[in-house]
Formats: C-alpha cells, sequence, structure tokens
C-alpha cells in the first residue's frame, strides 16, 4: 500500500510503512501512564434529575467530569407512585399524571445540560419513570405516553449532542434498565427506540440494555440463528440497516458479574444472544459506539472473570469505554488492592511498582492515544509545504467515539526566552482526517485460537500548507480536539511550547531561499539512522548539503539542539 498525499490532507495507515526519508525528530515516544483529563471515557459518577410539570430545579454542579445523569419523569406516568402520605391516619398513595412533558420539565433539562458544557463535563444520559431511581417496579405508563415522551425528549437531546456520550435507552422498567414492568416487550421497545433514532442526528449514539433488544431494534427475530456476524441473515440485515449499525450499541450494567453479565447474555444460544456472538457484533459494529455499564462481584458458584486481566483481553473486543466509579464499590476496592499481573505495551508489572488493576482499567478505558514516532521536513521553503509522518498508538480498548477536529499547531521556536506572554500558535486544519480511525488493536478468533491482528500503530501522512517568517524555526504539535495524549509533555522547550492538549511532534525551519519543501534521501534504519542530521540532496549536477540547524546559525541565530 503505498501513501495517498494531497495538500491539507492525512491519510492513516495500519501497515508498517515508514520509509520515505524525512527527518526523524528527538521526541520522547513513551507512555508517561499518567491518567488522563479525556472525560468522553472512564469512570463515571451518577447523579439524578427529577423532572416536575412546574417548580423542577436543573443541577447546578455536576458532581463529575464524566457523568451519568439519570433524569427521571416519574410525575409524568400514572403508573409511578412518588410517596405515601399516612397524614391524618390515612395511606393515601401519590402518583404522577401521565401527560406531555412541560415547557418547564424541558427547559429544566436543556439548563442541565447547558450547565454540564459550562462545566466543561461529559453525561451519558438515561431517561426513565423509576421515581429517583430507586428501582421501583412497573412504573412505565401506557405505551402511547412513551412514544409521545420520545417525541419531545428528542430535540433537547439533539440540541446537546457535543456533551452527550451516549444515550442508554431506558424510559423501560426499573432503574430504566428495560425489567421488572409488565408494560415491556421486545416491540414496544424496538419502536420506542427506533423512533428516537428517527427522531436525533446520528451523532447521538443509542443503546439498550441487552443484546436481544438491541436486535429486536436492527430488525432480527430469530437471535439465536441469524445473530450470527458474517452469517447470511445478520449481512442482510447490516445491508438494510446502514450506519444505523454503527449507532445502536448496549449498555451492561450485569458487566462481568457471571460468565452470562447476569443474564444480559444467554445460556442458551439457540434462544438468546450468548456471550461470544455478541461480543463479536460490537467488536465489528461498536466500533465507535460507547460501551460499559456496571461491572459486579461475581455470583456464587459462578465463574470468575471480574478480573483487569480478562478486561485486557475482552476490553478491547467490546470497545469498552465507561463504567460506574460507584457500583460494585466491593469489586471497584478490590481492583485498587489487586497488583495487575499481566503485561500491556509500558504498563508492564515488572517495571511499574504497585501498578493496581484499577489503575490499568481506568487508564485504558476508552481510547489512550501515544505518540510512537515523528518524522518531520527538516525545512520548509518558498512554496510553504511542511510534510509529516507520525506513528500513533492507540492502546486504550475503544476509540473516539465522535469526529473530533484535528489541528497542527504551529509556534515560533522561543526556548529559553523569558516572555511575559507567550505568542498564540497559529491552526491548520487537517479536515479531511477522521479521528474515528486512529483504531485501538483488533484481536482475531478462530475456534479456541486468540491471534492479535493489529496492535494498536496507525501511520498518518501528512501535507500541509503553512506561513513562516523566513530564517525562522517553529514547533509543530498535533491537536485532535481537546484531546490528551498519554506522551509525557516535554520540557526544555520553553513555556510557550506546553500547547496541552496537544503532542509535541518536533521542530522545522523556514527559509523562502530553498524553491520547495526539502524531501531528503531515505535514511539507513536501526543503528546507523542518524537523527535530526544534515542530508545530501542533488540537483542536476550540484550538490547541497541541507542543514536547517547550521542555517539558523549562520543567520544570527542563538544555537539550539534539535528537540
Amino acid at each position: 500500500m503505498k501513501w495517498i498525499t494531497l495538500i491539507g490532507l492525512a491519510v492513516f495507515l495500519q501497515v508498517p510503512a515508514f520509509a520515505a526519508g524525512l527527518v526523524k525528530q528527538n521526541v520522547d515516544t513513551t507512555d508517561a501512564m499518567l491518567t488522563l483529563g479525556n472525560y468522553d471515557r472512564g469512570f463515571y459518577t451518577p447523579q439524578v434529575l427529577h423532572l416536575k410539570p412546574s417548580g423542577g430545579k436543573p443541577i447546578e454542579k455536576p458532581w463529575a467530569k464524566l457523568l451519568h445523569l439519570r433524569a427521571e419523569i416519574s410525575e409524568f406516568s400514572s403508573n409511578a407512585w412518588l410517596g405515601i402520605d399516612t397524614t391524618g391516619g390515612k395511606r393515601d398513595t401519590t402518583r404522577g399524571v401521565s401527560q406531555d412533558l412541560t415547557e418547564d420539565a424541558l427547559n429544566v433539562l436543556q439548563q442541565t445540560f447547558d450547565n454540564i458544557r459550562e462545566n466543561g463535563t461529559h453525561a451519558i444520559v438515561r431517561i426513565c419513570y423509576d421515581p429517583w431511581y430507586n428501582g421501583r417496579s412497573n412504573v412505565t405508563p401506557d405505551h402511547k405516553w412513551v412514544l409521545r415522551h420520545v417525541e419531545q425528549l428528542a430535540p433537547v437531546l439533539s440540541k446537546n449532542t457535543d456533551v452527550i456520550v451516549a444515550l442508554e435507552m431506558g424510559m423501560h422498567g426499573a432503574y430504566g434498565e428495560m425489567h421488572s414492568d409488565t408494560n415491556i416487550t421486545y416491540d414496544r421497545v424496538a419502536e420506542a427506540t427506533n423512533l428516537m433514532l428517527r427522531s436525533t442526528p446520528p451523532e447521538l449514539k443509542i443503546l439498550t440494555r441487552t443484546g436481544n433488544y438491541s436486535a429486536k431494534v436492527l430488525g432480527f427475530d430469530n437471535w439465536g440463528k441469524d445473530f450470527y456476524v458474517g452469517g447470511e441473515k445478520f449481512e442482510e440485515i447490516a445491508k438494510a440497516k446502514g450506519d444505523t449499525m454503527y449507532r445502536v450499541g448496549m449498555f451492561n450494567d450485569g458487566y462481568l458479574g457471571t460468565q452470562y453479565d447476569y443474564g444480559t447474555w444467554g445460556a442458551d444460544c439457540n434462544t438468546s444472544i450468548c456471550r461470544e456472538e455478541g461480543v463479536a457484533w460490537l467488536e465489528k459494529y461498536g466500533i465507535n459506539t460507547p460501551y460499559g455499564g456496571e461491572a459486579l462481584t461475581t455470583a456464587e458458584n459462578y465463574q470468575v472473570i471480574n478480573t483487569p486481566e480478562f478486561l485486557a483481553y475482552e476490553g478491547f473486543r467490546t470497545h469498552t469505554s465507561y463504567l460506574n466509579i460507584q457500583w460494585n464499590n466491593n469489586l471497584i476496592d478490590s481492583w485498587k488492592k489487586t497488583p495487575f499481573t499481566q503485561k500491556d505495551f509500558d504498563y508492564d508489572p515488572a517495571r511499574v511498582d504497585s501498578l493496581s488493576g484499577f489503575k490499568y482499567i481506568n487508564d485504558h478505558l476508552g481510547y489512550r492515544f501515544v505518540l510512537r514516532e515523528s518524522w518531520l521536513s527538516d525545512t520548509v521553503g518558498s512554496d510553504g509545504i511542511l510534510r509529516a509522518k507520525l506513528r500513533i498508538q492507540n492502546v486504550g480498548f475503544g476509540n473516539l467515539t465522535w469526529k473530533a477536529p484535528v489541528r497542527l499547531a504551529i509556534l515560533e521556536d522561543l526556548e529559553g526566552s523569558d516572555l511575559d506572554m507567550c505568542p498564540m500558535p497559529t491552526y491548520y486544519n487537517l479536515s479531511d482526517i477522521d479521528s474515528r480511525d486512529i483504531h485501538s488493536r483488533t484481536i482475531s478468533i478462530a475456534g479456541g485460537d486468540t491471534v492479535m491482528t493489529f496492535d494498536g500503530n496507525n501511520e498518518l501522512e501528512i501535507s500541509a500548507k503553512i506561513k513562516g517568517s523566513d530564517k525562522t524555526r517553529y514547533q509543530v504539535y498535533l491537536k485532535i480536539g481537546e484531546v490528551e495524549f498519554a506522551n509525557r509533555v516535554p520540557s526544555g522547550i520553553g513555556s510557550c511550547g506546553g500547547e496541552q492538549p496537544a503532542v509535541y511532534l518536533g521542530k522545522i525551519y523556514f527559509d523562502e531561499s530553498v524553491k520547495t519543501a526539502v524531501i531528503p534521501r531515505a535514511f539507513p534504519s536501526g543503528a546507523a539512522q542518524k537523527q535530526n542530521a544534515p542530508f545530501v540532496q542533488r540537483e542536476r549536477n550540484s550538490m547541497i548539503i541541507r542543514d536547517g540547524e547550521k542555517r539558523y546559525r549562520m543567520n544570527g541565530a542563538k544555537a539550539h539542539a534539535h528537540n
């Protein structure tokens, strides 16, 4: 496979093809093993919002940067009992009233999203009729009201997709988990979920409680026979559904509690979706869809799979991106006390003291980007073309679930300067890059064999037209939204170079006397490779030595070592 290059275009390749002679930059390419502030993934904290017909109050201060927003509309269901009045010797049950959601209730929900946004928070959203999420049964109103409420909620959800990680399609049952309610049927859940899909933009990922419910939403009926990735019926439905196949997922509030995840996966594969079939579906079609829930302690006499080591395998297949920090608290505490026992890239217990299972899981939920290699043009000529080749490894369980904008940030190299105010970088959009394609590792299952088919290394070539001042050196950074990379922020490049969240790629020299961007010959590999070395270029019968650092000094600038 060859590189494809256009001005302003970058292309990801998942093959080891680093040839084409640019200058290899001396940058730190190790994972610093810090817990990163990427709050569209990780451990969440739950918080309940009680919506009322009037007089409701929004959540003013989210409890965490990743919030599980449990909005409940029990006062809009005649089947939801809100409390028992025992005054006057009588026991009167107070219930909600099945009715349209009021403007006041919808405004409170919108104000909550506004506050979440202002706080720099992301939210996993679930909406249901269970009063204060106390686990009450038979609270769901008549089906027509569920559909009506979906119609009314959809515009608010559509307006706030920038802060919504995913919508857990509750609406039915205790805790919004689609159980403990006689009003629940697969057909009703499918109808309500498909209405929400039609009424909201594709950016909103929608999750049901089990694989069976999601299968029904997608149009499967005979799960034991047809829900098999690669099967004829599955391929037929996948083709008909198109991108919707990649938008529908599931949340798992019985995660790892048994080999069946407390009934999330079936035990009889002829009548239900079993674990392997479900995991294979998430692996292929949930590649950019959030997946997570609540991990549980192991039920008595069941197989123990709730270990960090098991997640270090299956988590990559399911692209697990979030878990509840509060439940199950006993399991979470055990992860914090238990050392992580297997090597996984930089996370090696043999070289890291006190590497707990919890830290491993916490750092690997969702995506985790590490710059592993950076090659840049040493000199940018009068045509202003900067070329770069990067190797970015995604060592997390999952991938970005939204398209984060990708930009180059170019900053004049002021290393050693003592400035009261740093100059602003100049940004260059790389609009053709889809950041969701920085894929994590993939694992192939063939019978009893497990094979690592891709280790998460993504190669990226960039060709971008930039502006600069003649005889000037610049620092180069890559920004993917506000995503923090796992590389350590480099020291010694000056406070103006701490362009975070971004990753430092190296330095370039701008020289207008060079007519075109310099593309040197390929360097020898291995020990013979010289980093940031001068190189020789032939032009007809002349031989030109290109050395940006040397020209930089000749023009009266203070000498700097390349970083």
